[in-house]
C-alpha cells in the first residue's frame, strides 16, 4: 500500500491541534465531501463536525476511529511532507513509525503536495514499489534506502540524501533557553528571571513574543521539537498558544517555505496547545514530541503560572552559518492560511511568558550530527 500522506488520530491531527479546535478545513471537507448528498460513493453516516464539538476530550468515540497500526503488516511506501502542518504531517510520520510492517519505506518532502505526488520522481518510485510487490518484478527495489530525506534550505532549494530509519539515530535534542529580557535563545540557561507579555486577542500592540538564536555554523534540524514554556493569563481560565518557528537569513529577512494548501509564505514549523490540555503521558512522550492525554481539563486562574510543553511538528531544515532561528508565540494563527484556521479561541486579556532563573523555558531542537 502507498499512504501518500495520511491521518492516524482524528482527534490530535485533524479535529483539534492539541486541544485547539480547527474551524475552516473541516467545515469545507464536511460540506463538500463527506455530508450526505455531496458524495454518492462515500458519505459519513454521522455528523462529524457536531460530534467533534460534543467530544472535546479523548474518549471511546475517538478511540473507535483509530486504526490498529501495529496490526498492519503489508509492505508500505509512506509519504510525509514538511509542508502540511495541521493536517497530514504528524499522522503520516506516526503511521510510518507504528505500523507493524517489516517492509516499509518513507518518502519526505517540503514542497506542494499534489505537485510532488504527480512529479516524475514520485510516480516512478510508486510504480517500482507496486511492480515489485504486486507483480513480483526483480527491479532492485529491495536495495532502495528506507528513508528519502529532503532537507530544505529555502522554499525551492533543498538537498536530498538517504538514511536507514526514522527518526534519525544521529539526532541530538539540544535545549535553547529563552530570555524574555533580551529576546534571545541561547545554549545556556539565563540566571535572571524575566517576563514578556503580549495581547492574546488582537493584532494591535504587542501581539506576540519573539525569541531569536543565531547559528555560528551550518546546522541541520531534522525532526520534531518541544517548546517548554512557563505561562500565565491575565484573564479567564485557559490559554490557546500558537507557536511558529521561523528561519531568518543573515540580513534578518525571513526565509519562506511551502505550507498548508500550497501557502507560499509559510515558516519552518508550527505547534499549538490549549493550556487546559497540558497533561502529558510520560510513557508515550519522547524528546521533541510530548504526548498530551486530552483526558481532562486542567483550568488555570488569572496570573497562575504553569509549565507547558508544546509539540512543534516535524520538519527538516538547514540553517546556514549566520542565519537565525526565531520562535514566535502568539494567541492566534500567525497568517491567513488558505482553508485552515482556528476561530473562537479561549483567549482573554494578556499572556505572559516567564524565563530565566527557576523558569526553564526552552526550545528543544533536533540537531543532526
Amino acid at each position: 500500500m502507498i499512504p501518500w500522506e495520511g491521518v492516524t488520530d482524528l482527534l490530535r491531527e485533524f479535529a483539534y491541534q492539541d486541544g485547539v479546535r480547527e474551524t475552516s478545513f473541516i467545515a469545507t471537507w464536511w460540506r463538500f465531501r463527506m455530508k450526505r448528498g455531496r458524495n454518492r460513493q462515500f458519505a459519513m453516516t454521522e455528523d462529524f463536525p457536531s460530534e467533534r464539538d460534543r467530544h472535546p476530550l479523548d474518549d471511546d468515540w475517538w478511540a473507535s476511529k483509530r486504526p490498529r497500526l501495529d496490526m498492519i503488516d503489508v509492505p508500505a511506501l509512506v509519504c510525509a511532507s514538511w509542508s502540511d502542518h495541521g493536517l497530514h504531517t504528524r499522522g503520516s510520520l506516526e503511521g510510518f513509525e507504528r505500523i507493524g510492517s517489516r517492509d516499509k519505506w518513507l518518502f519526505t518532502h517540503g514542497r506542494r503536495k499534489w505537485e510532488t505526488f504527480y512529479s516524475s520522481e514520485a510516480r516512478e518510485l510508486q510504480r517500482r514499489f507496486f511492480d515489485h510487490f504486486l507483480k513480483g518484478e526483480d527491479n532492485g527495489w529491495e536495495r532502495t534506502p528506507r528513508l528519502r530525506l529532503e532537507v530544505r534550505r529555502t522554499r525551492d532549494a533543498y538537498d536530498v540524501r538517504f538514511e536507514s530509519c526514522w527518526p534519525l539515530p544521529t539526532t541530538a535534542h539540544t535545549p535553547l533557553y529563552l530570555d524574555a529580557k533580551t529576546g534571545q535563545l541561547a545554549g545556556q540557561p539565563f540566571p535572571e528571571a524575566a517576563t514578556v507579555r503580549y495581547r492574546s486577542t488582537s493584532r494591535r500592540g504587542p501581539g506576540h513574543a519573539w525569541f531569536v538564536h543565531r547559528f555560528a555554523s551550518d546546522t541541520e534540524l531534522t525532526g520534531s521539537m518541544t517548546l517548554k514554556l512557563w505561562v500565565s493569563t491575565s484573564d479567564g481560565d485557559d490559554l490557546d498558544l500558537f507557536v511558529v518557528v521561523h528561519k531568518l537569513g543573515r540580513a534578518g529577512d525571513e526565509v519562506h517555505f511551502y505550507g498548508f494548501n500550497g501557502f507560499v509564505k509559510d515558516a519552518v514549523a508550527k505547534g499549538w496547545l490549549r493550556v487546559s490540555h497540558r497533561e502529558t503521558d510520560a510513557q508515550r512522550s519522547r524528546p521533541g514530541r510530548p504526548w498530551h492525554t486530552h483526558r481532562q481539563r486542567q483550568p488555570v486562574t488569572p496570573e497562575e503560572i504553569v509549565p507547558v510543553e508544546i509539540e512543534i511538528l516535524a520538519s527538516s531544515t538547514l540553517f546556514e552559518s549566520g542565519s537565525s532561528l526565531a520562535v514566535e508565540v502568539l494567541g492566534r494563527d500567525a497568517a491567513r492560511y488558505p482553508g485552515f484556521r482556528h476561530r473562537g479561541t479561549v483567549n482573554r486579556g494578556y499572556h505572559a511568558i516567564y524565563t530565566g532563573g527557576r523558569f526553564d523555558s526552552h526550545l528543544l531542537v533536533p540537531r543532526v550530527s
